[in-house]
């Protein structure tokens, strides 16, 4: 499943949303169930506050949840939702598309922006990206700090060589995401696209 995704923000912000509108066609073209609809939902100060409960702070600007919802040909299911996943590191910005299924399970990670390490090489790995798949909001997303925690505890998250930051922080968004999906799907039970 290739999901193309532009920057996005709030449908406020006009300049970006023309490159949102073509990344949705992109995002439909290529999608093996196609039809993925974006989505907008204001988190609840209630829902905030449970999630600060499991140390993950939301702030204004990430109130409301932009997703892309993805449904099957045939009715209105929805199958997945993909997220988009910002952040920093010592190399740069990176974007990430994570789809998460019905089952709060993370499915597929598309790299979008990758930053680039002073050799010019790529910083985020395919190796890297495949330890979170088939991860839920109940896995660890701990990383391994020397080479001995993977051999001792190899649930532990293998970091990027040279970019422990950036590690950190794609596994920080990618565990906010799942839990962000976990409340969508308790307060939005159907998963519908009516949302």
């Amino acid at each position: 499943m290739l999901i193309i995704l532009l920057p996005c923000g709030c449908a406020e912000t006009p300049h970006t949303e023309h490159g949102q509108e073509m990344a949705l066609h992109e995002m439909k073209k290529g999608h093996l169930f196609g039809w993925v609809e974006k989505q907008h939902v204001s988190l609840t100060d209630q829902q905030i506050n449970e999630l600060a409960q499991y140390g993950i702070e939301i702030s204004k600007d990430e109130k409301i949840v932009v997703y892309y919802s993805m449904t099957a040909r045939r009715g209105r299911s929805e199958v997945a939702k993909a997220f988009p996943v910002k952040g920093d590191g010592e190399h740069g910005l990176f974007e990430l598309v994570v789809d998460v299924g019905r089952t709060i399970m993370i499915q597929e990670i598309h790299i979008v922006k990758n930053p680039k390490d002073c050799t010019g090489q790529p910083v985020i790995n395919k190796d890297f990206i495949e330890q979170f798949i088939g991860k839920d909001p109940t896995s660890s997303f701990e990383l391994a700090k020397e080479s001995e925690d993977v051999l001792t505890t190899p649930a532990k998250i293998r970091p990027i060589r040279m970019a422990p930051i950036t590690s950190e922080n794609i596994a920080k968004e990618l565990r906010k995401w799942l839990a962000i999906a976990k409340i969508l799907k308790r307060d939005y039970p159907t998963w519908s696209v009516e949302q």
